[in-house]
């Protein structure tokens, strides 16, 4: 929903700038930009929430999953490919969060 009202919001302030009415098409483009900006960190909430929901924490991660395959990546692969792959296995979890589990 936030993308398609910020890309309309963006059409319209090209219809208006092609029109000569800069003004209005300004404003619509920060409009534009400040609804993606919420749309993103709403989505972002939301993806936080249901990571909480299903796994409940990081030290309930480290307590119940074997996180030794995460390390063999890291030794391996290095340590981006091994925080890409937990991020991979527990969808929502904070990019420090995967960090620290890679790194603990």
């Amino acid at each position: 929903m936030w993308t398609f009202l910020s890309v309309a919001l963006s059409a319209v302030a090209i219809v208006l700038a092609l029109a000569g009415q800069w003004l209005p098409a300004t404003a619509l483009v920060l409009a534009a930009v400040v609804v993606s900006l919420v749309g993103g960190q709403r989505a972002k909430a939301r993806r936080e929430a249901d990571f909480r929901a299903r796994f409940q924490s990081v030290e309930r991660i480290r307590e119940t999953h074997d996180l030794s395959g995460f390390r063999q990546i890291r030794d391996e692969s290095g340590e981006v490919a091994a925080v890409r792959a937990v991020r991979k296995e527990f969808p929502g979890i904070s990019l420090a969060d995967a960090v620290a589990l890679v790194r603990a």
